[in-house]
């Protein structure tokens, strides 16, 4: 029995230390900024549905709470996610088909890849002189 209650006791603390590990290793990721396209993942998956032609289509799959990646302009695509599990559906839905700029911190599983949203605004056209 003495046995047992240790081992379960080991257990949890570790469990605890890897769980405090995976925190500090997240507040340590610092935001980044890139810019690219709001897709509707559904439209894009199956046929392949991008670009401002396709902006009002994917603009009511995101109303409607379809899964809402990011394409970047060199082709990879990111799942946006909320920060704390929170919804972005409405945050993004008005930027889709239109060149934006997305801020927020990167993360990556199994080659899946997801940037938590910090902030979305149209982009800019720098100026050239």
């Amino acid at each position: 029995m003495k046995r047992i209650l240790i081992l379960a006791l080991v257990a949890m603390m570790g469990l605890t230390a890897m769980a405090a590990a995976d925190e500090t290793k997240k507040e340590a990721a610092k935001p980044v900024t890139m810019t690219g396209e709001v897709i509707d993942l559904y439209c894009y998956m199956g046929h392949q549905s991008a670009g401002a032609e396709h902006a009002k289509c994917a603009n009511a799959c995101i109303k409607k709470g379809i899964p809402v990646g990011f394409l970047t302009a060199d082709g990879t695509m990111y799942v946006i996610v909320g920060k704390d599990h929170g919804p972005v559906n409405a945050m993004v839905a008005d930027f889709a088909g239109r060149k934006s700029t997305v801020t927020g911190v990167v993360m990556e599983n199994n080659g899946l890849k997801a940037i938590e949203l910090v902030s979305i605004a149209e982009a800019t056209e720098a100026k050239s002189n």
